[in-house]
């Protein structure tokens, strides 16, 4: 037993029941019946479409019911209690994916299909087609993010490996930059140049006084120490270099993943739309802000 509250009862003015074994329209209140055809299938439409004007969604599905059980084939029964099922006024929402929130497999929309004339299957079908696509698009969208978040972490990798390249190869000229700006000193280059006017001096020493044992005894560490960075340099060099490889291609894959599930989500929301106007184009229908009361 259902009820559609836009029948109200003559006596009492109450809400009537319907039942359906029966065939009548019945009061709860004060018992009085109505025959079935009481009130004309037109007259149980136009409540079933009021309902959906006022967002009624109960009522409305009340009503598409009634209908239905007189015939199970009505296709605006069937779209009617589909579009009540999930509260959607017309089917014009399906023109935009993001309005379509509702499973391939809703009960209401596999009832239909189930239902429905030959004729109409196509289209409730394509009501279908439209959830499954919008529901790839969704997937799509989450795939896509994913992508984009392993890409961010890789362009990070990427962008360090070459922070730490240039360090390595502006290391010494770093250093006396850094070393420059000591608190005391004046600069880097009255600095290299006051030291290179030591060393030079020192050499001229040595030379003079033939003090060779000297003059080894402070280039060979220094020739070592020169020797040494430079090795290291070399190695920090190719052992940046072959992490940089590796790291460059995967951030290539990712560029090249991102734009393939971009294009991927294109090629869906055309189909989409393709799809969504068909089912607009092939059964009309009006608009809710169409509708008179």
């Amino acid at each position: 037993m259902t009820i559609i509250k836009s029948n109200n009862c003559k006596q009492c003015g109450g809400p009537l029941d319907i039942d359906l074994d029966r065939q009548v329209y019945l009061c709860p209140y004060c018992g009085v019946t109505y025959d079935y055809e009481y009130f004309r299938e037109d007259n149980v439409k136009e409540i079933a479409r009021k309902s959906v004007v006022r967002r009624e969604f109960g009522a409305a599905k009340d009503a598409y019911d009634f209908m239905l059980a007189k015939d199970p084939h009505d296709f605006d029964a069937l779209l009617g209690m589909f579009l009540s099922d999930i509260k959607w006024q017309s089917i014009h929402p399906i023109l935009n994916h993001n309005n379509v929130s509702f499973p391939e497999d809703n009960k209401k929309l596999a009832y239909a299909i189930e239902n429905c004339m030959p004729g109409d299957k196509g289209y409730f079908e394509k009501i279908k087609e439209c959830a499954q696509l919008a529901e790839k698009y969704r997937e799509n969208r989450r795939e896509l993010g994913k992508l984009d978040g392993i890409k961010e972490t890789q362009q990070t990798v990427v962008i360090d490996l070459g922070k730490e390249e240039l360090y390595n190869e502006r290391a010494f000229s770093i250093f006396w930059e850094e070393f420059s700006e000591l608190p005391g000193l004046k600069g880097g280059i009255s600095l290299v140049f006051d030291l290179a006017v030591i060393l030079l001096l020192a050499l001229g020493i040595c030379i003079y006084y033939q003090a060779w044992g000297m003059l080894v005894m402070a280039a060979v560490p220094l020739v070592i120490g020169v020797l040494i960075y430079n090795i290291r340099k070399v190695i920090v060099r190719h052992a940046i270099r072959a992490d940089m490889g590796p790291a460059k291609a995967q951030l290539e894959k990712c560029v090249e993943d991102c734009n393939n599930k971009i294009k991927e989500g294109t090629e869906i929301l055309k189909k989409y739309r393709e799809v969504s106007q068909a089912i607009i184009e092939e059964h009309p229908s009006e608009k809710p802000a169409e509708i008179k009361e």
